[in-house]
């Protein structure tokens, strides 16, 4: 976005988020500054009975709407443009009942209250007191109904202390299940630890998602991927796998105008935070003076992405960085 990058000279707008937030200017500004700004293109992941339309958000955020075909009721993860769900929902035909957030940061929880206003009586599902209109608070592996869809909640505090990701599936059926991560977990890469530790994350990225089937659709909050394969790459120059993953995604995000995230099974084999801190990056660590624990490694990998990020990358016409975000959001 011109505006939020060149103009005000600021990262990203996410951090311009942020700044409007510590002014007390809240997201209306924004909403004016955000105009017209996002061209990636919605898409729909049909599932069998479980539907999910991805909707893109501000400029690298996701909104997802949940449907269940049997039913026709839906939930919305992160409903930041609360307009642009409204009008998802009547082009689809259901009835939204439930809003799942994953965590109170503006730019996933800002539209919750203007939501509710235009959708009377909806259901806002989340984990921590500071998300905005919510009704329902839920913890570790409390279970919602949407519809037929069975949502499983699983706590994953780090990015933020009260995070939810949740998991979504149908009883009885074959169908792969899919699970909204919001910060937690993106493609090839995780949420900064804003409000927890590196023990923190390895918990939720292994024991927790980890642990999900197999067949386990992602749907991540950000739009990350190219710039998290870019870090993974500088990390190991000789890694082929991430090289290979890395042309994979350019030509992904020009076939769906800028979106990358196509809810594919799980990306953790190619997440370089999960990464042991030897070879390439353990090298690096050592040269940048670099105080590393022996365990977990997610540490090591944090350091060094906060440590590297402004010189790393060139974006068209200036100097950009690796995926990294303001206060308010970020890998």
């Amino acid at each position: 976005m011109v505006l939020g990058r060149g103009l005000l000279g600021l990262r990203s707008v996410s951090a311009l988020g942020a700044a409007c937030a510590r002014r007390g200017l809240g997201p209306a500004l924004l909403g004016v500054l955000l105009h017209h700004t996002d061209c990636r293109k919605s898409s729909t992941m049909d599932q069998g009975t479980l539907r999910v339309e991805l909707l893109p958000a501000l400029t690298d955020n996701y909104m997802y709407l949940i449907i269940d075909g049997e039913t026709k009721e839906a939930a919305i993860v992160d409903p930041v443009q609360p307009q642009k769900v409204v009008e998802t929902v009547r082009k689809h035909g259901v009835k939204l009942t439930t809003v799942l957030t994953t965590h109170h940061h503006w730019d996933h929880a800002g539209g919750n209250e203007k939501l509710v206003k235009l959708e009377p009586g909806l259901k806002v599902c989340g984990g921590d007191d500071r998300i905005g209109a919510l009704t329902h608070k839920v913890t570790h592996l409390s279970t919602l109904q949407v519809g037929s869809l069975n949502v499983k909640c699983l706590s994953t505090p780090c990015h933020t202390s009260g995070h939810i990701c949740y998991f979504v599936s149908k009883p009885g059926s074959s169908e792969p299940p899919a699970v909204f991560t919001g910060d937690t977990l993106f493609v090839a890469g995780c949420g900064k630890f804003y409000e927890g530790t590196a023990d923190e994350m390895y918990k939720a990225l292994l024991e927790i998602l980890g642990r999900l089937p197999p067949d386990t659709r992602v749907y991540c909050g950000h739009e990350y991927t190219i710039n998290n394969l870019k870090f993974a790459r500088h990390v190991e120059p000789n890694n082929t796998a991430i090289q290979e993953k890395l042309a994979w995604a350019k030509e992904v995000e020009k076939e769906f105008s800028g979106g990358v995230n196509t809810g594919g099974s799980r990306e953790c084999s190619k997440t370089p935070s999960l990464f042991s801190p030897q070879g390439e990056d353990q090298r690096l660590a050592t040269s940048l003076h670099l105080d590393l624990p022996p365990d977990p490694y997610l540490a090591s990998h944090q350091q060094l992405k906060d440590h590297l990020l402004p010189p790393l990358v060139t974006f068209g016409g200036g100097t950009g960085t690796l995926g990294s975000e303001g206060p308010a959001c970020g890998c």
